[in-house]
């Protein structure tokens, strides 16, 4: 049976309560009881509005078990137009049904209260009794929280309901100090974070034994506080945690909550920015897209974030057999209303890309296929030029010619100022890629610039972790090298914006996603072996060996000559320098072909070092 009829009911008697109330706590009993027919005939009056008011902030239809901060202010909003009337009766009726003008104000404080005091009493109710049915006959395994953000006070109140994995919250830490002996919802904050062992003493003096701290994504901000504590809970005993954001919704106030191990993608030292992907779905929806380098880490990724936003028919482009058979084998059941197609096809490849192109005509390109690791590629000119630089053009010449809406080239923080071969070819690409979009034709050509991805194949996380589970020693190139990361999705999804900011600005073709601040590679190091259990320097050595050829220390995400400028979207910049005249690049460009079609190494690097500007060969 609904409950609307109910709600209503209530909230009707409770709007004459609270009218007869407020002339009753102006006038005093003996006045009121001498005006009672006027004061009644106004209190009649202004019902009807009360309950056009009530239904226009739909009261009746937000549940009282669910009631949030949302609803109150809908309740005090909708007061608002009965307390107006009041005053309005007063002015029409000419002093024949007198309100004075503190009973709209007392009216509005005491309506909020009887609106709002039962359906906060009717929660708390229903919370209470789903806390003590999930507790009985059910052992709860005592935690710490680490963090006094909103995700904390949201955990704590959906671990109380939670039977599916009963923990009750004994205490919080935080990293604020001044925060300490404070309580959320009746948990105590119990001391700092570097507080943790002084915290577990006083807990296992009162019988409270912890085996795990759940930590917040505030926490998880906090840099090196994170590492020591990771360093306190493993000599302690206590295993570390953090609420899955793929399987649990805090916002929510439905299911379990779900737990996963702190990985290094947590620690980058800053959160994932919430970006408004609406105008990327209407970019994408129905379009086809091309992709090359499709099985590779980022082209796979834009594969399953193009198909979740609906693209219509996606082709995958990739010259490995494995990574293509792979990214495809993961989409086709996932999305089965995607018509998907694959190609073996090397970007290189004039006849193949033609072929495909004419075949799949695609209006959306992200060309991501690149040979992108700076020690091999440092040893391979000619294979690097052909694809990186040459592969690039061939790319540019085919969506054009198909009559591609946008194509998007993914470059890499090593272009700017290259000393390597990688940041060479790169930047030659980058150079070409925005000649292209100077000549006039429909096809816009973007590019996309962000530094190193945790996680991706041949990046520090995954060796790192093969070094791990050798037992050490983990090696790094030089203790001051520091580079810039982000996580794969996250740069997929600015990458797809970038796109859509693009297409609706003409004049600039060049976006540089902000990575934050560089992290070291030693601290990125020491957190992951921190993260397995162990100490760095104890139970595994790290090791230097020196910087590779074509290494630097640091890497840029801009040159001295790029005027870079905020765009709509936070973490985007757009550059707007003036790109080189197309004709210019194909002498240089030519040559650059005719060195790798003899495999003449020398010849390749003069003829990069002559294409890109300020770029030196290290030979």
């Amino acid at each position: 049976m609904s409950r609307r009829p109910l709600i209503i009911l209530h909230d009707l008697l409770v709007t004459a309560a609270a009218l007869l109330v407020s002339f009753v706590l102006r006038w005093g009993a003996v006045e009121f009881a001498a005006r009672f027919w006027p004061i009644g005939a106004a209190c009649l009056a202004t019902l009807p509005v009360a309950a056009v008011s009530y239904w226009v902030a739909r009261l009746d239809r937000a549940p009282w078990k669910y009631v949030a901060i949302s609803d109150l202010n809908r309740i005090a909003l909708a007061v608002v137009a009965p307390a107006v009337f009041l005053v309005l009766v007063d002015f029409l009726s000419r002093g024949a049904l007198i309100v004075p003008r503190t009973v709209p104000v007392i009216y509005w404080l005491v309506q909020v209260a009887l609106l709002a005091g039962p359906r906060i009493a009717y929660r708390l109710h229903r919370s209470r009794r789903r806390e003590r049915r999930v507790a009985r006959d059910v052992y709860r395994m005592p935690v710490l929280i680490a963090g006094t953000d909103d995700e904390a006070n949201a955990l704590i109140e959906r671990l109380r309901r939670d039977a599916v994995s009963p923990l009750e919250p004994v205490g919080l830490l935080t990293a604020k100090v001044r925060q300490v002996g404070e309580r959320i919802q009746q948990v105590a904050i119990l001391g700092t974070l570097a507080d943790l062992e002084a915290v577990l003493a006083r807990l296992e003096a009162r019988g409270v034994r912890p085996r795990r701290i759940v930590v917040s994504r505030e926490v998880l901000r906090a840099g090196a506080a994170v590492d020591d504590l990771l360093v306190t809970a493993r000599r302690l005993g206590l295993t570390i945690v953090r609420p899955s954001a793929a399987y649990t919704d805090l916002g929510s106030d439905a299911g379990p909550v779900q737990l996963a191990p702190v990985s290094i993608d947590d620690l980058l030292g800053r959160s994932s920015r919430d970006l408004d992907l609406a105008p990327v779905r209407a970019l994408v929806a129905g379009r086809r897209v091309l992709v090359t380098g499709a099985g590779g880490s980022i082209g796979s990724e834009l594969c399953r974030q193009l198909a979740a936003m609906g693209a219509g028919e996606l082709t995958l482009l990739d010259r490995s057999e494995l990574a293509l058979w792979s990214i495809a084998t993961e989409l086709a059941p996932l999305h089965p209303q995607l018509i998907l197609h694959q190609r073996l096809a090397d970007v290189a490849d004039r006849a193949d890309l033609s072929q495909v192109f004419a075949a799949f005509r695609p209006e959306l390109v992200f060309h991501a296929a690149a040979l992108k690791h700076v020690d091999i590629v440092e040893g391979h000119p000619v294979a690097a030029a052909r694809t990186n630089t040459l592969g690039t053009a061939e790319v540019a010449r085919a969506a054009a010619e198909a009559g591609a809406v946008c194509a998007i080239f993914i470059s890499t923080d090593k272009a700017v100022d290259p000393v390597s071969v990688l940041g060479a070819t790169k930047r030659a690409g980058e150079l070409l890629w925005a000649a292209r979009d100077r000549e006039g034709h429909a096809t816009r050509f973007l590019t996309v610039r962000f530094g190193n991805v945790l996680g991706s194949s041949g990046s520090v996380i995954p060796r790192f972790t093969e070094q791990l589970r050798q037992g050490g020693p983990i090696t790094v190139t030089h203790p001051e090298v520091e580079r810039y990361f982000m996580t794969i999705p996250e740069a997929v999804r600015l990458v797809l914006v970038a796109a859509t900011l693009g297409m609706g600005d003409a004049s600039a073709s060049t976006f540089v996603l902000d990575m934050g601040e560089p992290i070291r590679i030693v601290d990125l190091a020491r957190r992951m072996v921190r993260l397995a259990g162990l100490e760095p320097d104890v139970d595994v050595a790290i090791a230097f060996s020196g910087l590779r050829p074509g290494e630097r220390l640091s890497e840029a995400l801009e040159s001295e000559g790029e005027a870079l400028t905020p765009t709509a979207v936070a973490g985007i910049r757009a550059s707007r320098v003036t790109a080189q005249d197309p004709a210019s690049l194909e002498p240089d460009l030519a040559v650059l072909s005719d060195a790798v079609a003899r495999h003449d190494a020398p010849a390749v690097l003069a003829a990069l070092s002559r294409l890109v500007a300020g770029y030196a060969a290290q030979r």
